[in-house]
């Protein structure tokens, strides 16, 4: 399919939008059977069944590729999931009940996300221009969702960052760690009723540091 597109010299958008997609695919794939250690250009290009030169063609390189996947393969909870659905409504809640909305549905969508939960894995132990690509576009979604949310710390009198780190270090933690364990002290990681306490206690967490102030 590409080779025909680069002898006609040009590429045909059909075959560019599916290319791509094999690609940020197949770099999922790799990441999470892998590692960053251990992705390069041609495992990802051979996982993909394409030339390599694809990658730097479409994405400037291996870290664009990453980036790429990290925002458009599904990897993290959109805004919308992570908001519920509607907007409106959202918007209309008070802020603590909107953080907790967020929350709650922040753990659900990692937890039905098993190739995210893998990555995030990866990425407790790594650090270098592949993980660098996948933070950068965790946290514009995270801006992004900041800005809709509306939150003014400094007026509120919270460390809305220092907040929003221990709630998402618990969530992912937890949902890694239960790819593994099947307990964590004492609780059943794999008990839906487990999950439902565990939104229950970040709920009051965060109704007692946001819900007065």
């Amino acid at each position: 399919m590409e080779r025909e597109s680069k002898v006609a010299g040009r590429d045909r958008p059909r075959d560019r939008e599916a290319t791509k997609k094999l690609l940020m695919d197949a770099v999922g794939r790799v990441l999470a059977k892998q590692g960053f250690r251990s992705v390069g250009v041609n495992t990802v290009a051979r996982e993909a069944g394409v030339d390599k030169v694809l990658i730097y063609r479409y994405f400037d390189g291996l870290p664009g590729l990453v980036a790429a996947f990290s925002k458009e393969g599904d990897l993290w909870p959109s805004l919308e999931e992570l908001t519920g659905g509607d907007l409106v409504a959202f918007l209309a809640l008070p802020l603590a009940e909107r953080m907790v909305v967020v929350t709650r549905n922040y753990m659900r969508g990692i937890r039905a996300r098993p190739l995210t939960q893998e990555i995030l894995a990866w990425r407790f132990l790594e650090q270098n221009e592949l993980t660098d690509a996948l933070d950068l576009a965790r946290e514009l979604m995270g801006t992004r969702l900041r800005e809709l949310v509306k939150v003014d710390g400094d007026a509120l009198g919270v460390d809305m960052q220092a907040f929003s780190a221990v709630i998402g270090a618990v969530i992912n933690h937890l949902a890694v760690r239960a790819r593994q364990e099947k307990t964590f002290v004492g609780l059943a990681l794999d008990d839906e009723a487990t999950w439902e306490r565990l939104e229950a206690m970040l709920a009051r967490i965060t109704w007692s540091i946001i819900g007065g102030a």
